[in-house]
């Protein structure tokens, strides 16, 4: 993986080269951008002599230059734009925060068990004595900024950030200053991203020698708080990544799912489709299991997540034209397919051939989206190409080959406001804090279930190859 760091600079003569040299030290990175964000001091030409000096050199060094100052928030998006790498560290200009701490940094992403780390001054990192009202104003803002994002983080106000490159570039930022930090993390919890927390060492300056956060910039985080809260904007995420990361924190609803179908499951199971693995988490008790996708990135997720695991296969597999997947057929107790055939065109083709991946006997699962009345713009939005009455995917299962064993609807809860916000409102998405709500009325959901209902958002379906005895 290759890491790039981003300085944001403004009027740091007297320790910029210092800062350079410590980072331009360490084996960890391979690139270094500087923002500086007008500097008035006689910042800029030394900026330009580190460039020219270090040029050629093992890490890549360059400079952009922001004519006018606009803040630290300002001249990281500039950096982000800027950076080559995988991951990026947010380095400050001062001596604060020292570079010694990259290894400690970014180890939860080359691990992959982050999408984003904070290092924390408050974790038990060496660091000198700070000011007390700084730290009780850093300690305040924290907690409004958990209590908003549902976090338990120590240090949100911290200099050291690091983000997988890919994925902040994707985040739209709005804040200028130091209201950066809360708007990102907010914006992370808000997508259900990965966050470690990870101590650093701290050297921390006066005002006398050069802070310059202070009183002004404590009010604008908490406005930045509430606004990110109240309105963020997630950005350039597809429709489909932001809706599987903002339902991953439906853990009620997405655990009374799994135990609408978990008798149907057998000692190796493959999953179609696993997206960000809000589906996978709940079938790691199998012997063996095959996770699949088409996309790249979630691929690439799924990897990370579960590197090591030596039971768990994490593979692309298009199910509509599958190539290299010999090995698979017929090798299954149980393929699982959760929200997944009503974004292809060839529906029928995929589940002929979601079919042949299990063993005669073995169980075939599937979720679709009912009804065809409830068609809106939030099926449009997430690439539905249609929804289901139970007849038509019965049918679509006997087509495949497979005998039907039950097919009935859940979630009726949901129906008012997937219209409400689909028919009514025209939205492509459903807001977080609705997901979040609606996650809390599971109890509700669990006892519609119970009434077999002949309507329901979403229509579970179990199928059975013909052949053999079922492994479960």
């Amino acid at each position: 993986m290759k890491v790039s760091v981003v300085m944001p600079v403004y009027n740091e003569c007297w320790t910029i080269r210092e800062i350079v040299r410590r980072v331009l030290a360490r084996p960890e990175i391979s690139e270094l951008v500087m923002v500086d964000d007008g500097s008035t001091d006689g910042t800029r030409p030394m900026i330009t002599r580190l460039v020219e000096e270090h040029r050629g050199g093992r890490v890549a060094v360059r400079a952009l230059f922001r004519e006018k100052n606009g803040g630290k928030g300002a001249a990281l998006v500039d950096g982000f734009r800027a950076v080559t790498g995988d991951a990026v560290i947010v380095q400050d200009a001062d001596l604060e925060y020292d570079p010694v701490d990259y290894p400690v940094l970014i180890e939860p992403i080359l691990d992959g068990r982050a999408d984003a780390v904070f290092g924390s001054r408050f974790l038990g990192g060496k660091r000198n004595v700070l000011m007390f009202w700084h730290t009780l104003a850093n300690r305040l803002l924290t907690l409004s900024c958990n209590v908003v994002s549902n976090l338990n983080l120590t240090d949100v106000w911290t200099g050291y950030k690091v983000f997988k490159t890919e994925l902040i570039r994707k985040i739209p930022l709005s804040s200028r200053g130091f209201d950066f930090e809360p708007e990102i993390t907010i914006k992370l919890a808000k997508l259900g991203c990965r966050i470690s927390e990870v101590p650093v060492s701290y050297n921390g300056r006066s005002y006398a020698e050069g802070k310059k956060i202070g009183l002004k910039d404590a009010f604008i985080g908490v406005w930045a708080t509430v606004r990110t809260a109240l309105v963020g904007d997630l950005g350039k995420l597809t429709l489909g990544e932001r809706t599987l990361r903002i339902i991953a924190k439906a853990g009620r609803y997405n655990r009374f799912v799994y135990e609408q179908y978990k008798r149907h499951l057998g000692d190796d199971v493959i999953e179609i489709g696993a997206g960000v693995g809000n589906v996978s988490r709940f079938l790691l008790d199998r012997r063996r299991l095959v996770l699949t996708e088409t996309d790249p990135r979630y691929l690439e997720s799924l990897r990370a997540a579960y590197k090591g695991w030596g039971y768990v296969d994490v593979r692309p597999l298009d199910i509509v034209e599958p190539k290299d997947a010999d090995e698979l057929w017929g090798r299954f107790d149980t393929a699982v397919c959760l929200n997944v055939v009503e974004h292809l065109a060839d529906d029928a083709a995929a589940m002929r051939h979601i079919a042949r991946l299990v063993k005669p006997g073995g169980r075939v699962v599937v979720i679709v989206p009912a009804h065809r009345w409830l068609y809106g713009t939030l099926d449009e939005g997430l690439d539905h190409k249609k929804r289901y009455e139970r007849a038509e995917l019965e049918e679509l299962l006997r087509g495949a080959g497979l005998e039907p064993l039950e097919a009935r609807y859940l979630n009726p809860v949901a129906i008012p406001g997937w219209l409400f916000n689909g028919r009514l409102l025209r939205r492509s998405t459903i807001p977080g804090l609705q997901i979040g709500l609606f996650d809390r009325l599971t109890p509700l959901v669990r006892l519609s279930s119970s009434w077999n209902l002949p309507f329901g958002l979403s229509l579970l379906a179990v199928a059975r190859r013909p052949g053999g005895a079922h492994a479960a």
